[in-house]
């Protein structure tokens, strides 16, 4: 071990932080708020749900879903979308994220329609899933090398597909039920 760095020690997602990031002093016991603040800088440090948008595409009754390619949850299905940078805002950072995983230019419909929150990946991070209709206004879709392929799913067979996060599929549902209503 170099420069005083621990390997492989696990840190729990959900666990307050003991040390501050920031400059590694030791941190007291948390307010009820979940908040720790540090002694010696005096910044505050949460625990929080990292924000990821997802988009569900609806064209002629049919939703598009995503094929991933990449772990987490290889092969199963999700939404197009990811997790936003620091300071975008969630329609900007959902457009970005389109242009990058499907090759296409695309806008926001309204208002968010659904958000969650989930864990991800092996460290079992929180997430806060808002999810949003959105209408593709050009190019033709290429998925990128995070996206195995696409498919269109119809609300009659969403409940038999094999979705990587249950709110992608009542995502979709909430999408493809706007259609029919």
């Amino acid at each position: 071990m170099t420069g005083g760095a621990r390997q492989g020690v696990p840190i729990p997602a959900t666990e307050p932080f003991r040390f501050c990031p920031a400059d590694g002093t030791k941190l007291g016991e948390p307010r009820p708020s979940g908040g720790v603040a540090c002694p010696r800088c005096g910044r505050s440090w949460y625990r929080s749900s990292v924000p990821a948008v997802g988009a569900v595409i609806v064209e002629n009754g049919k939703a598009l879903v995503t094929v991933r390619a990449r772990e987490p949850e290889k092969g199963r299905l999700d939404l197009p979308g990811g997790f936003l940078k620091v300071g975008e805002h969630p329609a900007d950072g959902l457009v970005r994220e389109i242009r990058e995983e499907l090759g296409v230019e695309a806008e926001v419909v309204g208002d968010s329609v659904l958000q969650a929150t989930h864990t991800y990946g092996e460290g079992g991070d929180w997430v806060l899933a808002i999810g949003f209709r959105v209408r593709i206004v050009g190019g033709e879709i290429r998925p990128a090398d995070d996206v195995a392929g696409v498919r269109w799913v119809s609300l009659e067979e969403i409940d038999d597909l094999d979705f990587a996060w249950a709110h992608d599929r009542e995502l979709v549902r909430a999408a493809l039920e706007g259609e029919h209503a």
